[in-house]
């Protein structure tokens, strides 16, 4: 019997929330800069600013008539930065550091043509959306951002090993839409009774929980997703059992 092929699409009708180029680094030398938590944020004038949020608005252009990611060199953009090894002596070797630096972008353009596609094949016409000469850009530009800290003028220099991940790397791991780690965005067609809800319209047997469904993102909106489908899940069996007998 042939199995159904596996496939990966997502339903665009949803607004979903900006896509996120992650760096994961281990660090040579202790960071003692950077906090546990760091935001850096382009402000040098209003203009600057402004365009360094275009990421979010869903500027068009952003991407180039190839669905693939315009060049971030020269341009503001903000940037998160975690660095685990401040609070947990676990994260690294005593002497190292290891940091997670996010990186708003665009999401995944989808392709109606590759819905038809085995999910490989659609996957690595996905990745060249994000091509390591626009990671290149990214990385570089985060390191130059970083490198006006003391202690990080040369960071390149001290990064042992590295872990990157882009929208097509979410998508092709966890299968989310649009390969976006965050799910649904939040905008107030979106919001509360508006997202997707638990109950599926087409089976009766399935329910949705996470952050692209009721009542939100974040870890305690899921968590109470996640006590809600478990109570739905129980009732749904009880029903099913006196039903049986």
């Amino acid at each position: 019997t042939q199995l159904h092929q596996e496939t990966y699409d997502w339903n665009d009708k949803f607004d979903y929330s900006t896509g996120v180029i992650a760096f994961h680094w281990s660090v040579s030398q202790r960071l003692d800069a950077l906090n546990t938590h760091n935001v850096f944020m382009s402000a040098d004038t209003i203009q600057d600013a402004e365009k360094s949020w275009a990421v979010l608005r869903g500027d068009d252009d952003l991407i180039d008539d190839n669905a693939s990611c315009v060049s971030m060199r020269g341009k503001p953009f903000n940037f998160y930065v975690h660095r685990a090894g401040m609070t947990d002596d676990s994260a690294c070797p005593p002497g190292c550091d290891s940091i997670m630096v996010l990186v708003p972008c665009p999401t995944l353009v989808r392709n109606k043509d590759l819905a038809s596609l085995p999910r490989d094949e659609a996957m690595e016409v996905y990745k060249a959306q994000f091509g390591e000469d626009y990671v290149e850009d990214v990385r570089s530009a985060v390191l130059e951002r970083l490198s006006v800290l003391n202690g990080l003028e040369n960071l390149q220099d001290a990064i042992l090993d590295e872990v990157v991940d882009t929208p097509a790397s979410y998508a092709d791991c966890y299968n989310v839409g649009a390969g976006v780690p965050f799910g649904l965005s939040h905008g107030l067609g979106q919001l509360s009774l508006t997202r997707p809800a638990a109950e599926c319209k087409s089976y009766n047997n399935m329910l949705f929980v996470g952050a692209s469904s009721r009542p939100g993102n974040g870890v305690p909106l899921v968590l109470i997703g996640s006590r809600q489908v478990a109570k739905k899940a129980v009732e749904k069996l009880k029903s099913m059992i006196t039903q049986e007998y």
